[in-house]
């Protein structure tokens, strides 16, 4: 997720206090609040979706799809165990299910390629395939919509599919680890939001569709040659989306984009928008310093400016790493302010919080919420009830409220 750090290196006990924009993060859950475990012994998971009572889980170097239970405990038999390479950052690393899942029966994973996968020649390259299966998650045929998207240096993938509110699959893509250039460049896949139908093609009102010289570029078949923009193109410039929200509500998706040595930062998409990377990072111009002061500083105008972002403190270029969280919509007995509020993490540093926006996504409070060891992904349940990956722990936990 950042460079020169693997997810493999995430096993973190953080004990000290660590200051964030004038809070202290929690050494424990606010009054009320308890996490409960929901299941453990996943083999470095990092990505979970949800499905009525049960929970897909993938693991990064496995290439195993686990099932989870409605009792918590894990089917012995994965969903489907893909060919991988895991090396770096790469692995199997997110997975959604489709909202017409009870007509349809499809899931859709994105993963690294590896030796014996379908269709597999050359160096890794990310994928995104559409899994159609039963309704008890038994049985699997492999549909490839989206493939060749670049692995070019082992980290920076990306790696989340979601569902938008329109029906559309949105796909977040890395700069590859070494072609930052690339994320402002709209003839490659690297440094993006895509955003296709259920069977890749892209949407006929994505901003470039129509544009000369267009091609769509993830194609199973290999790369079309050209230099036109990419139909799957939604947003460009970002350094590695590794997770993204979707906010029920209003529409809103929300990417965390994990930064390079001073900030991290979270974004609204908007259609055809330009995130900056890698003449910005967060709120200021690249190279950031720590001297950089967003109030005062001259944001060039054509860039999207964040929603929030958050400085490294000090801790230098391994020092945080953004995860995207989810909102606690139609969370019944969540009392405010945590009811529809956002929680996210971050990676490195261990924490939860979380976020207060009105309805047109101007953050209006953060809260310090818990310390989590390396939370890689949340999701909300059907009652709102926030549930968080651990990568580190292994496990799936949920923040349960008891007035």
């Amino acid at each position: 997720m950042r460079a020169g750090v693997s997810v493999r290196m995430i096993v973190l006990v953080v004990v000290a206090v660590v200051m964030l924009g004038g809070h202290t993060r929690a050494a424990a859950l606010p009054p009320g609040f308890s996490l409960v475990t929901v299941a453990t012994g996943l083999d470095q998971p990092t990505a979970f979706a949800m499905k009525g009572a049960k929970i897909l889980v993938t693991e990064k170097v496995s290439g195993n799809v686990r099932v989870v239970r409605p009792d918590g405990t894990l089917r012995p038999r994965p969903y489907v165990t893909l060919s991988v390479s895991s090396e770096s950052e790469r692995g199997v690393l997110g997975i959604a299910v489709d909202p017409e899942f009870g007509t349809n029966k499809f899931v859709y994973v994105y993963y690294t390629t590896g030796p014996g996968a379908l269709g597999y020649t050359g160096s890794p390259k990310n994928r995104v395939s559409r899994f159609t299966t039963s309704e008890d998650f038994v049985g699997t045929s492999e549909t490839i919509i989206l493939d060749n998207i670049p692995s070019d240096a082992g980290n920076h993938n990306g790696g989340d599919v979601h569902f938008g509110v329109d029906g559309k699959l949105y796909v977040a893509v890395g700069d590859g680890g070494q072609f930052h250039d690339d994320a402002l460049t709209l003839g490659t896949l690297r440094g993006k939001i895509l955003r296709v139908n259920r069977n890749g093609n892209s949407p006929l009102d994505n901003p470039h569709k129509g544009a000369p010289g267009a091609r769509r570029c993830g194609i199973p078949g290999g790369v079309p040659p050209g230099t036109g923009p990419c139909t799957e193109i939604y947003a460009l410039g970002l350094r590695n989306p590794f997770r993204m929200s979707v906010r029920q509500s209003n529409g809103a998706i929300l990417i965390g984009d994990v930064g390079q040595n001073t900030w991290e930062e979270l974004n609204t998409l908007v259609p055809g928008g330009n995130y900056g990377w890698n003449a910005v990072e967060g709120p200021c111009p690249f190279p950031s310093n720590p001297g950089c002061n967003p109030s005062i500083t001259s944001y060039p105008p054509q860039y999207q400016h964040p929603i929030h972002a958050y400085k490294h403190d000090g801790l230098g270029e391994t020092g945080r790493t953004i995860i995207a969280g989810a909102f606690a919509e139609n969370a019944s007995n969540y009392p405010a302010p945590y009811g529809g509020a956002y929680f996210y993490g971050d990676f490195i540093a261990g924490w939860v919080h979380v976020l207060t926006m009105d309805a047109g996504n101007v953050v209006t409070d953060q809260l310090d919420f818990a310390a989590l060891n390396a939370p890689v992904a949340f999701r909300n349940g059907a009652d709102g009830t926030i549930y968080v990956l651990s990568i580190g722990d292994g496990a799936i936990y949920k923040y349960v409220y008891t007035p």
